[in-house]
């Protein structure tokens, strides 16, 4: 016999009464738990994309000390990119199969290790191989923290919760900026002889950017495995005490008074631990590639492919763009012109001057103060924005999706339109904002997955939107100087493909 929710919510229930997974969830309430864990969660997410993002400042700042070719930045800039790609498929498998919580705390705390010893690097090689490292193991945040939040949520507050935390995602290159402004212009050098190496600026903003893995993989401690997960793996009795756990800290009651004495195992069956890891590993990524799955997994991927090259392949060029419109407004300049011709402008203009200017400035340990101000203005425009779209969404998230993209290729073509470089450069921003269906995804992926695969469908979205993001990054960069406007037309006709298979998800259930 289940235990309805209004036998939940006043108590009536009779003693040893059992219930399924998510109605035990829902007597659990939201409360003090939830608010934590979605903190952590979210400082866990953040520290991830610290890790993968904040590199760009941390080698521009580098580029004398370690004396980079254009080749060599491009590529040291790129590496953790490579790293989410590699360890995607492994995260994935750990997750499901030896749990959320230790998969979030054993990937956060290598990684803090790795990104801190990046700091005291003697060359770019040692510096790409230790980030490398590093963003391997910090990417396992990208399924983990999500799905780990979503399980030990009730149905009602999942989805929100789960785009409250993309928040501190959205703004991570921002937190980057905000540390660099203060650290960057110090003046002192260390010199380290047996290491070889002078510690300046830029090795202490390495260093500190690593602090977040490791507080997060500590605050960790504090909080439980899925419950979820415990069922799927038949530990009923450790999923069960999980429950009270937070039943108990939500409420301010005692675990025994937790109305839910008995789980129904309505889960799948998972792997047990004696097959071999090639062999779990086969099965789980090839269920996502058979029927019933496969017509979700072709429209999941194929958005995640659009929206990370789209949203995570133009946020490394905003410094790029944004200091050659800075510089032109500077100038008196850029009267009658779109966001292109001022970036072709630029370009063509201050090939010499710009170049020499800009490796002064580095070796100075020093990065123009407009290039950290676009990254912490777009970080305060994309947090906020999905901040109000986790609180007014709700459970519409196909159609936020489709209007979320919408506005992104809507604004791809008015910054060609407009002859307006600051109009450009506002239109540039929103066109930016296709990252905010980078939550609305996850929410997807927890939600239309199994237990058993849902680790393992989320790793292997990030190594696919990962990978888009490193090919569009190299693409952007030749795209724009071949035909700007073209470029982002182009993009734009991509979202429009984007919009189209948005419409075939699932309908908003209410």
């Amino acid at each position: 016999m289940l235990v309805t929710k209004k036998q939940m919510k006043f108590g009536t229930e009779k003693p040893l009464h059992a219930a399924t997974i998510e109605e035990a969830l829902t007597a659990t309430g939201f409360g003090k738990y939830n608010f934590g864990l979605l903190l952590i969660c979210s400082w866990t997410l953040q520290a991830m994309g610290m890790d993968l993002f904040g590199t760009s400042f941390v080698v521009a700042a580098a580029v004398c000390d370690l004396e980079l070719s254009m080749q060599q930045r491009a590529l040291l800039t790129a590496t953790p990119l490579i790293g989410v790609v590699l360890g995607a498929q492994l995260w994935g498998y750990v997750s499901d199969t030896k749990g959320r919580r230790l998969t979030l705390v054993l990937s956060m705390s290598v990684g803090f290790v790795f990104a801190a010893l990046s700091s005291f690097s003697p060359d770019w090689k040692t510096m790409a191989f230790m980030k490398l490292i590093s963003s391997t193991f910090t990417s396992a945040s990208n399924s983990g923290a999500y799905t780990l939040l979503g399980e030990s949520c009730p149905e009602r507050s999942r989805g929100r919760s789960m785009l409250l935390c993309t928040c501190s995602l959205m703004c991570s290159q921002a937190v980057v900026a905000v540390f660099a402004f203060p650290i960057l212009p110090l003046e002192f050098a260390y010199q380290i002889d047996f290491l070889g190496i002078t510690y300046r600026p830029w090795r202490l903003l390495a260093l500190v950017m690593s602090l977040p893995c490791a507080a997060t993989a500590c605050l960790l401690q504090l909080f439980h495995e899925s419950p979820k997960f415990l069922l799927s793996r038949g530990q009923h009795d450790q999923a069960l005490e999980v429950l009270k756990r937070i039943y108990a800290c939500n409420t301010g009651h005692g675990r025994d008074s937790f109305p839910v004495k008995k789980l129904i195992d309505e889960t799948e069956q998972t792997a047990s631990d004696e097959e071999s890891f090639l062999r779990v590993l086969w099965q789980q990524t090839s269920a996502l590639f058979r029927p019933p799955l496969l017509s979700v997994t072709m429209k999941l991927f194929y958005l995640v492919t659009i929206i990370y090259m789209t949203g995570s392949g133009f946020i490394l060029w905003l410094p790029y763009i944004m200091n050659n419109l800075f510089s032109m407004l500077e100038t008196g300049g850029g009267a009658g012109m779109n966001l292109c011709t001022v970036i072709r402008y630029s370009t063509e203009s201050m090939t010499v001057a710009g170049n020499s200017t800009v490796i002064q400035e580095v070796c100075n340990d020093t990065i123009q103060p407009t290039t950290l101000l676009s990254a912490m203005s777009y970080g305060a425009l994309a947090s906020s924005s999905n901040l109000v779209l986790s609180l007014t969404c709700g459970s519409r998230k196909r159609l936020a999706m489709i209007g979320i993209v919408l506005l992104s290729g809507i604004s791809a073509v008015l910054l060609n339109l407009v002859s307006s470089p600051i109009a450009g450069g506002v239109f540039f921003f929103l066109f930016l904002l296709c990252a905010l269906s980078m939550g609305i995804l996850s929410v997807y992926f927890v939600e239309l997955y199994p237990t058993s695969l849902r680790g393992m469908a989320s790793c292997l979205s990030v190594m696919l939107g990962r990978s888009s993001a490193f090919f569009g990054v190299n693409a952007i960069g030749y795209l724009i100087s071949a035909n700007c406007e073209a470029t982002f037309y182009g993009w734009s006709a991509l979202l429009l493909s984007a919009i189209v298979v948005s419409w075939f998800l699932p309908s908003d259930k209410k």
